[in-house]
């Protein structure tokens, strides 16, 4: 009987000191999943707080660049970025400390790809935007890059950037692409529109594939500027210049202009491509 006794309270002892240990285990790993989350909470602001500095310098250096022209206020701050941009978990940062700056970012409709935009603090009339592109594909892998960095012709520096305002996916396979429109202006007194195609086949990001049917040509981008009149409120060309897209019915809107001895004139009329096989026309 007292064996039996011994041994009953043993095995209470006993299952009472797993339990025990059980618990110091649980608390453990619960206080290091939190120091974890608060390091990475730390990471995350740190990194953004020097995202916001080099911000803060690239909107300072205007001056200095009318002086001097230099930019590297600007290409650090783009590095800064799309490093960051590449981090995990920075695809759920909004990086909300950067709207200050007048840095925004707006997001395609399948919610896989983000665009961080700005206009250059070294824009003069023809306005030069900053478009960073950050792509999370089906494995969750992330990839930044600046959009501007792929135009074709890297020489000219008078290449389109231009707002962005909205990106749209296509149905394509097995490479993506999305659908990018935008405006902009060459000078304070020629705004355009534009509409890119940004194809991405696995790590290869390309604006250059010819994707708009226009009678015999197959262009890759639609563009379309017209010369501002006296008499006219630019804001308003502008928006007769807007190219539109209708994901419903596939179908991109996009107006007519023509080349005179005046000018390019916007002629009140628009065009309509669909997108279909792969192509619009």
């Amino acid at each position: 009987m007292k064996t039996t006794g011994i041994l009953f309270f043993s095995l209470v002892f006993l299952l009472f000191s797993c339990e025990a240990k059980h618990d110091e285990k649980k608390q453990s790993a619960a206080k290091l999943i939190d120091s974890t989350t608060q390091n990475n909470k730390k990471a995350e602001s740190a990194e953004t707080d020097s995202l916001e500095n080099l911000a803060s310098k690239m909107v300072a250096s205007r001056e200095s660049y009318l002086n001097d022209g230099n930019t590297e206020a600007e290409e650090i701050f783009i590095k800064a970025l799309i490093t960051a941009l590449q981090q995990p978990n920075s695809f759920e940062n909004d990086f909300v400390g950067l709207k200050k700056y007048e840095i925004n970012v707006i997001a395609a409709d399948d919610h896989k790809l983000r665009l961080f935009y700005w206009l250059s603090p070294y824009s003069g009339s023809m306005w030069h935007v900053q478009n960073i592109v950050q792509y999370k594909d089906d494995n969750s892998a992330l990839t930044a890059l600046s959009f501007n960095s792929l135009y074709q012709d890297k020489d000219d520096e008078g290449s389109p950037t231009p707002f962005f305002d909205h990106v749209y996916t296509l149905n394509t396979s097995p490479q993506k692409t999305y659908l990018f429109t935008g405006y902009g202006q060459m000078s304070g007194t020629e705004p355009y529109s534009v509409s890119h195609a940004l194809v991405i086949d696995h790590t290869k990001f390309s604006i250059d594939k010819p994707l708009f049917r226009l009678g015999k040509a197959v262009k890759n981008q639609l563009f379309a500027s017209a010369d501002l009149k006296e008499d006219q409120d630019k804001e308003k060309l502008i928006a007769q210049l807007a190219i539109t897209y209708n994901p419903k019915n596939k179908t991109i809107n996009y107006p007519e202009v023509n080349e005179t001895k005046n000018g390019s004139i916007f002629t009140g009329k628009r065009n309509v491509l669909t997108f279909r096989d792969g192509i619009f026309k």
